[in-house]
């Protein structure tokens, strides 16, 4: 199946994240809220069955070894510069180059499934829903996360918002992802959203202290005007 995609493999990747060690810790950092949740949802298990779709530069999958030590992980990128990035930070995961809405990587094979800011870029996100309980045990846990259309910084910035992108081909504010997540087979376990990202004079000193404490100290809220819509999910057979 040879579906449209929104990735230009003929331009320089813009989600080739950099190196370094400070680099590092602020991935991380916004990577904690994450781990939070999923651990709650887990009951803090470690021996996992772990799919990443859509690795990007592979920080998640780095960091899951050290959170979930004794557990498995896969990852599917389309991008094959991408791949590459996410194979030097996740070695001994098994990695593929595929589309989210159609890979195989045999059925009912994951515990948990997340995926981080990719959905938006497909043009079948249901399509990639249906991939995702496919791809979970049941009652699998699935989180997904992805900018919100009904954020304050989609609201007060309006065509200057930076989640506004020739690649961003699936927008929707959180109500329209809670809806249409649920009606492809999963029940919530946690809907919320960030915070003020999107907005810059909260996203900058001094104003952006506050922003940056919440972001570190909760990751994210029940409500829906924060600027990444963030949900957890279980598989519903």
């Amino acid at each position: 199946m040879n579906q449209k995609v929104s990735v230009n493999t003929e331009i320089p990747s813009p989600y080739i994240e950099k190196k370094g060690g400070l680099y590092r810790m602020k991935r991380k950092l916004t990577y904690a809220f994450a781990f939070r949740l999923l651990n709650k949802h887990l009951s803090r298990r470690h021996d996992l069955e772990v799919l990443d779709i859509g690795t990007g530069s592979g920080f998640f999958l780095e960091f899951a070894r050290e959170v979930f030590p004794n557990s498995h992980f896969s990852g599917v990128e389309y991008d094959e510069r991408l791949l590459a990035e996410t194979f030097c930070r996740a070695p001994n995961a098994n990695l593929i180059q595929g589309n989210a809405e159609d890979f195989d990587l045999g059925h009912g094979q994951y515990d948990l499934v997340v995926s981080f800011q990719v959905i938006e870029h497909l043009y079948s996100p249901g399509a990639m829903l249906d991939n995702v309980r496919t791809h979970l045990k049941p009652g699998g846990i699935f989180l997904v996360t992805t900018p919100n259309l009904s954020g304050l910084g989609a609201r007060w910035m309006k065509g200057k918002w930076h989640g506004y992108r020739d690649d961003h081909v699936s927008l929707k504010g959180k109500d329209e992802w809670d809806r249409l997540i649920v009606s492809h087979g999963f029940s919530p376990l946690y809907l919320g959203s960030t915070f003020f990202s999107g907005v810059p004079v909260l996203n900058t000193f001094p104003l952006g202290i506050v922003n940056w404490l919440m972001l570190f100290a909760f990751g994210s809220l029940r409500w829906s005007a924060g600027e990444s819509y963030v949900g957890v999910f279980k598989s519903v057979r």
